[in-house]
């Protein structure tokens, strides 16, 4: 099994990217700096933060002035205050360091101190404000209704809040600046100051702080992290390295600071490069390189760690990677025999001349994500182990090439894989609907619109992958193991590409007028995200939730998309007005017997008024 884990084996082959990284951030003259690693979710991220740390710790090593700090930003998800969290966790990181010299320890202690202030009047403004406030005012009422009736507990309750409350304004606060605002700002002012005195050692070079899952927090928590890295804790000698989605960050401020009306500037971007100096993007890896690291994977599955490591080490040595080809089975056989005990080789062997088989297929619709190749891997591993605990090993009990090559049309089509199951169901001598389908695709000439889903490139091309006739195979065995995939699922939203997310969110924005510019959109998705997007919009439209003008645009430029949709309407899940007219008119103009079949559901079901469907009808004649 493969752990979904930062892995201490550069298998992504990022060193590169590492060594770049570590070496800027160890650069004295970028200081304060803060770097962003973005990619997408299962794009490898921990995985490279986890390569920048031992460059980095290599190399201060030899130099003993560099400290290197890990930081979970999802640690402090449940924290009233983000800010004070992290800068809580990064202060008693530095003072706990082993490196730390006994001036600079002082120091933190003195600022941490501050921070349980800080964290004590906050918990003022929710429990003790109005406690001080009763007190000031004489009117008990406010407090006895949720606090102990202990005259002493009271007491204490409101001498504690008020002496926090107290040593805040002293110790941050000037007496002269009254005014909030100038008070918020001396606050900061003064924290920011106390930090970097603290830091003034000969002994200390370089702060470096890998934070990572920023993308996994909610929106508000991704605000106060940034917010608090850039206010308080950017000084000199101070580096912070953040891996995220860039587009969570973007959504994140977005929802927090919403766009202007009339307003060009895109906040979101804007504030991004104000909190962010240098952002490195980690690309998505390409088709040959999934297919590539599908058959790394393989080998380490049977490859002793060390061994592992060697096996890459030659890989790398003879520059494979940079082929314009993909490595082939053999040359990953013969490369990764020497490795592998005797004991592994035939498993080995047979894993990987099925994984071969369909690499091309998989690495296609896996966007490049290393996370998502994982998990398919590990489910072909689990279901093919199921299968032998259920049907024995001998010959014939089932084959892995056929069980890998279901489990792809899994992930390429949920709904094809359910429709495959059903025309399984009436089997005789063959699968004649099967049968049917691979008549229709192989011949250019034949349009039959029940096979019109089928009839799509990467759909065809598992069609072609072998074993090519399923219909000469009775496949219940195959569905029993996969029955959990049998119901329909929402779709899992991270495994979508930033473009397929983009037009996603312009669908959610969408207005009568940003209709023509969206469907450009979505004409410009390569296959597997428009069936993604329309994978996400149709249940949408199905409980309602969809505008008809949206529904209209959909339905008129994507003819291949037209079945789900009505499926879709067919349980349509709100009364049907006038307002809807015009646009279910230009739906039946496109196709007639279509929305007429819908039309007839619908009168059936009530949600639609016969003399509605009459007006909808007239002008179509």
């Amino acid at each position: 099994m493969w752990l979904d884990n930062a892995s201490e084996v550069d298998i992504l082959f990022y060193e590169p990217y590492a060594n770049v990284i570590a070496d800027i951030s160890q650069n004295p003259n970028y200081k304060p700096l803060t770097i962003g690693v973005f990619g997408v979710w299962g794009a490898g991220k921990s995985t490279l933060l986890k390569l920048i740390k031992q460059k980095i710790d290599e190399k201060a090593q030899k130099k003993e002035k560099t400290l290197c700090i890990n930081i979970n930003a999802w640690m402090f998800e449940g924290y009233e205050d983000a800010k004070v969290a992290l800068m809580e966790a990064l202060l008693r990181e530095i003072k706990e360091h082993k490196d730390i010299p006994s001036k600079v320890k002082n120091g933190i202690s003195k600022l941490l101190k501050k921070l349980d202030l800080f964290k004590l009047a906050t918990k003022a403004v929710s429990v003790g404000a109005p406690l001080i406030a009763s007190a000031a005012t004489g009117n008990p009422v406010s407090f006895m209704i949720s606090i102990s009736t202990n005259a002493e507990a009271i007491g204490e309750s409101v001498k504690n809040t008020a002496n926090a409350v107290q040593s805040i304004r002293d110790d941050y606060i000037k007496t002269d600046e009254v005014n909030d605002e100038n008070s918020v700002v001396n606050n900061v002012r003064k924290f920011r100051e106390e930090f970097q005195k603290a830091l003034e050692d000969d002994a200390i070079e370089n702060i470096i702080v890998l934070i990572d899952d920023l993308d996994r927090c909610q929106p508000d928590r991704i605000i106060e992290t940034l917010e608090a890295i850039k206010l308080f804790l950017s000084v000199e000698k101070m580096t912070f390295i953040i891996a995220a989605d860039e587009n969570v960050i973007q959504y994140a401020i977005r929802k927090k600071y919403p766009p202007i009306e009339n307003y060009t500037v895109n906040l979101d971007k804007e504030y991004i490069e104000k909190i962010i100096q240098l952002p490195i993007y980690i690309p998505e890896l390409s088709s040959k390189d999934i297919e590539n690291y599908l058959m790394f994977l393989v080998v380490q599955e049977y490859c002793p760690k060390e061994q592992f490591k060697a096996f890459l080490e030659k890989i790398k040595k003879e520059k494979l990677l940079i082929s314009d080809d993909v490595i082939d089975v053999q040359k990953i056989k013969e490369k990764a025999m020497d490795f592998i005990g005797d004991e592994n080789k035939r498993k080995f062997e047979e894993t990987v001349d099925v994984i071969a088989g369909i690499k091309a297929i998989v690495a296609g619709n896996l966007k490049g994500n290393p996370r998502q190749t994982k998990r398919f891997l590990n489910t072909y591993i689990t279901k093919k182990k199921l299968a032998e605990l259920y049907f024995g090993t001998d010959e014939g009990a089932l084959d892995t090439r056929v069980l890998a090559k279901l489990l792809v049309l899994q992930k390429l089509d949920n709904d094809l894989f359910i429709q495959l199951n059903e025309w399984n169901k009436r089997f005789t001598t063959e699968n004649e609907e099967f049968k049917a389908m691979l008549e229709c695709i192989e011949s250019p000439d034949n349009e039959n619109e029940k096979f019109k889903a089928w009839n799509v490139p990467s759909i065809i091309k598992w069609v072609e992958s072998e074993p090519k006739h399923l219909e000469k195979i009775r496949l219940d065995r195959y569905f029993y193991l996969t029955r959990e995939s049998l119901k329909k699922a929402d779709v899992d939203i991270s495994t979508l590409s930033a473009a397929a997310k983009d037009v996603l969110e312009h669908i959610g924005r969408a207005t009568r007028g940003l209709m023509p510019q969206i469907v450009e959109k979505i004409a410009a998705l390569n296959a597997v995200d428009q069936s993604k997007v329309f994978e996400v919009v149709t249940p949408k439209i199905k409980k309602g939730e969809i505008e008809f003008y949206i529904i209209r645009s959909l339905f008129v430029n994507f003819e291949a998309y037209r079945d789900k949709i009505c499926n879709a309407l067919e349980g349509y899940s709100k009364k049907i007005t006038l307002r809807s007219v015009p646009a279910i008119r230009e739906m039946r103009a496109a196709d007639l017997k279509k929305v007429d079949d819908l039309l007839a559901t619908w009168e059936k079901s009530g949600i639609l008024e016969k003399k509605i469907i009459e007006e909808i009808k007239k002008e179509g004649k």
